[in-house]
This record gives C-alpha cells, sequence and structure tokens, in this order.
C-alpha cells in the first residue's frame, strides 16, 4: 500500500489549504503538479501563493525575453515569467492554463513571480523515500534545476528548484554576450 495522500485541486479553497503551516510537527514535503507541454512537473506548495485563471498579460516595455509581461492582481502589478523557456519545455496553449504566482525570497523580503502552466494537476503530499535522483546522461547535460524525479498517477514528474530558476535569472544564457 502506498503512504500517499493526493488531494486533488478545488480553486476556491486551495489558498486556504495551502497556507496551514501553523503546525510546528514536521510535514512530509508537499508539491503541486501541473503541466507543461507534455511534462509532468512539480514544486514546493509552500512557494506558490496561489493560482489563477488566465488572465491578459500585459506586455512590458525593454524586459527580457523571458519575462511575459505582468498581470494585475488586486492592486499589485507580478511579473510573469515563461518558465517553458526557463527549462527548455514547450508550453501548449489551452483552455485549461492557470497562472501559478510563487512567492520568492528577495533579500530581507519576498517578491510575487507568476508563470503560465498548461494545466495544475493536484496537491500531493509525499514521503522523501520517493523522491529519485535525476538520470545521469554521460554528457555535458547538468540538470540543476531539478531536485528529483517522482512517479505519479499523470506520469514522471521532474520536481523543480522553483527558487534557483525564477531566482537566478542574472546568470547569463548561452546567447548573451557582455
Amino acid at each position: 500500500m502506498n503512504d500517499v495522500n493526493e488531494t486533488f485541486l478545488d480553486p476556491m479553497s486551495f489558498e486556504e489549504s495551502v497556507k496551514d503551516e501553523s503546525s510546528d510537527d514536521i510535514q512530509p514535503p508537499t508539491v503541486l503538479t501541473f503541466t507543461l507541454g507534455e511534462q509532468v512537473l512539480a514544486v514546493n506548495v509552500h512557494r506558490v501563493q496561489e493560482i489563477l485563471d488566465l488572465a491578459t498579460i500585459s506586455p512590458l516595455p525593454n524586459a527580457p525575453h523571458e519575462v511575459l509581461g505582468m498581470i494585475d492582481l488586486r492592486g499589485q502589478g507580478i511579473a510573469i515569467v515563461d518558465l517553458a523557456s526557463r527549462i527548455g519545455a514547450t508550453a501548449a496553449s489551452n483552455r485549461d492554463a492557470r497562472i501559478i504566482v510563487f512567492e520568492l525570497p528577495n533579500g530581507s523580503s519576498s517578491t510575487s513571480l507568476g508563470v503560465v502552466a498548461d494545466r495544475v494537476l493536484r496537491v500531493r503530499e509525499m514521503v522523501e523515500k520517493e523522491i529519485e535522483p535525476v538520470p545521469e546522461t554521460l554528457c555535458n547535460w547538468r540538470c540543476d534545476v531539478a531536485e528529483g524525479i517522482l512517479r505519479t498517477d499523470d506520469g514522471i514528474a521532474m520536481i523543480l528548484d522553483i527558487d534557483r530558476i525564477l531566482c537566478n535569472s542574472a546568470q547569463p544564457g548561452p546567447f548573451d554576450f557582455g
């Protein structure tokens, strides 16, 4: 028998269920799973601020190519970052697309950033032994943005280090020249 507790997302109660961190007991890691193109991805649910229906993304002048634009969230401008380009994936457009807003550390404060997900699947508690290492490829590929893989009913999910992906944007890419 599997020791996994899966919860299907109810968009109306997601924020309350995720924000219950008042317990001092050590909780098993909890992830939010979603799709981007054909890939199933997972992120630490404690970084998720909220999940929104896809809204109009307004372009930002002179923004880097990976910044899609911004949305207005209750009077706060939230930058939307192209997660697909950051991890080398291909996004698919569909009516199930959602914006996942993350709250990320920024010095002594925090910053909210959003990404577009093709489909949000579920919130899932897992036990540490379920996390498998990222496979070796015997080439120069380094997958330092992944914390491991997780087998789910939806497929093999890559567990992303969302802090590293979204907070290290100052690192130059292969086509960035000084």
